[in-house]
């Protein structure tokens, strides 16, 4: 320690003022997210260093090869910046390499590589309203067996403009003649035709017997069937 007297006059030191050395910008490659047909968003983070900085997207179909550039974002200030671009105009089923780029007047710096792909979503199939079922019809009207034979009744059920309805069940009733004849199956669904087929088996005794036919919704038609020696 000095002791400065009246008589002596003070010496001064000078402050030295350190320039901190200009860094290039610091990156780190983020996630990509689906933005909409055929787009994503890519995000990564930038810190400037206090430099103006221009960052962008290199981006292209091969690893290590970049032939697209993204759009740029600029970004300033000391500390992590989030950048997002969006890309557009992507194949379906592609595999896409990227990286994060960032440039200043200190020098220019990428992200480590990362990649994405597209895969096209299954379309949604909206199914056509089941028409209302109007109409209700037998085939044949009248059968014809012989003792222990079998055959086929085809049940029609159709909407009041003809198209056939699927999925409506149709339940066989014996009315009359239970013992000369049996129904198989007892109810059955409408096919793609709107068809439901049941097989009519006459027994040992002849005679007539008459099937009814319904639908849940209420339609109802008859067979009816003759039973006759060999």
């Amino acid at each position: 320690m000095k002791l400065v007297s009246a008589q002596e006059t003070p010496i001064l030191s000078a402050t030295t003022t350190v320039t901190p050395t200009p860094q290039p910008p610091t990156v780190t490659t983020g996630e990509a997210s689906l933005a909409g047909d055929n787009s994503v968003i890519l995000e990564s983070i930038v810190n400037a260093h206090g430099l103006l900085t221009t960052a962008w997207f290199d981006y292209g179909t091969s690893s290590g090869s970049y032939n697209n550039k993204s759009s740029t974002q600029t970004v300033t200030g000391t500390t992590d910046t989030q950048v997002s671009i969006n890309i557009g105009k992507l194949l379906e089923e592609t595999i896409y390499y990227y990286r994060i780029a960032a440039q200043n007047s200190a020098g220019t710096s990428y992200g480590d590589e990362k990649y994405f792909g597209l895969i096209p979503s299954t379309p949604t199939v909206t199914p056509t309203p089941r028409c209302k079922a109007e109409e209700i019809t037998a085939s044949p009207y009248v059968l014809r067996l012989k003792k222990e034979e079998s055959d086929e009744v085809t049940v029609t059920v159709t909407c009041s403009d003809g198209t056939p309805v699927v999925g409506e069940t149709v339940t066989a009733t014996v009315k009359a003649g239970k013992r000369r004849i049996s129904v198989t199956p007892l109810s059955q669904d409408t096919d793609a035709n709107g068809e439901a087929i049941f097989t009519i088996t006459a027994t040992q005794k002849t005679g007539n017997a008459k099937v009814k036919f319904k639908t849940d919704g209420g339609l109802k038609t008859r067979v009816t069937v003759k039973v006759k020696n060999k």
